[in-house]
């Protein structure tokens, strides 16, 4: 299939975040980021065995959630804020705002609303980026003359 292309099936190319199930991957990952985050929020930390912070009671599952989800989720969120494709960025969009729609349910406690606050900045935050990034793109192609 590669032959006189640039074979760029499986890399994470422009072309590639163009594709529209972008958007609920990132809409997921951010929805299980922040489950396992509320979970911290709300139960707190334990000292552990060896003296580190481990999940309380209750909520070790969601310090899982969190665990295993953490790094996928820096990468699409970062994937929405840098790409000049449309899907990531809603994905951030739709999923900052659910995510952050759901927290406020949850709680008022300033964790709540710093962690709210932080997924209405990254909703607002990767379509305007890629706004920019499109206008950009657009000055560039047209002549300056005109």
């Amino acid at each position: 299939m590669g032959r006189g292309r640039s074979d760029s099936r499986w890399t994470l190319d422009d072309e590639n975040h163009g594709q529209l199930w972008w958007t609920p991957l990132v809409v997921v990952v951010l929805a299980a980021a922040t489950w396992g985050l509320l979970g911290l929020v709300e139960g707190g930390c334990e000292t552990g065995p060896r003296g580190g912070c481990v999940a309380a009671d209750g909520y070790k599952a969601n310090g899982w959630v969190l665990f295993l989800s953490a790094m996928p989720a820096l990468f699409v969120v970062g994937t929405g804020l840098t790409s000049k494709r449309w899907p990531p960025a809603v994905g951030v969009a739709v999923g900052g705002a659910g995510c952050a729609v759901y927290v406020l349910t949850q709680g008022r406690t300033p964790a709540h609303l710093i962690t709210a606050s932080a997924l209405l900045v990254l909703a607002v935050l990767a379509p305007a980026s890629v706004w920019r990034r499109r206008r950009q793109r657009r000055a560039a192609v047209t002549p300056s003359g005109r």
